[in-house]
């Protein structure tokens, strides 16, 4: 980080910001990811039509980007935040899967796990480091 750039700054989480290990990550996965979505799908690739194979890769990246954002940034440990949301923001990746398994070689599959693999995306690059917990304030019972 720059001496300008803060912690909680949005260009720090922002995946523009990322380490190059995210980075190549990102470049790692995202073949990787792509095979497992064609596989999933079923649909062979000789019978996918070109905007489907597009609308595959770019959820595919999206996956990978998910994926990378677990990877520390500079330590060794895992950077996982609020665990629930975290959970959560991986699972879309799987979701996305069942989207591609469910629609096959329809651009719906592809859209929706373009959709699917955004929103956990951007669930994990706005999350904070925990959760917040509602306070409690100690009320008598009324009964």
């Amino acid at each position: 980080m720059g001496p300008k750039q803060r912690a909680g700054s949005l260009s720090s989480i922002s995946p523009a910001g990322w380490p190059r290990r995210r980075r190549a990550a990102v470049l790692v996965l995202m073949p990787v990811m792509a095979a497992l979505f064609v596989v999933v799908s079923g649909t062979p690739v000789g019978d996918a039509s070109v905007a489907w194979l597009l609308l595959v890769a770019v959820a595919a990246t999206l996956a990978a980007a998910v994926l990378a954002s677990y990877l520390p940034r500079k330590s060794r440990r895992m950077e996982l935040g609020c665990t629930p949301c975290a959970a959560m923001s991986a699972l879309t990746v799987v979701g996305a899967m069942m989207a591609l398994n469910n629609f096959g070689s329809m651009l719906i599959g592809p859209a929706l796990a373009i959709a699917v693999t955004l929103f956990g995306l951007t669930q994990r690059i706005g999350q904070a480091e925990t959760c917040s917990v509602p306070v409690r304030t100690n009320t008598p019972d009324d009964d």
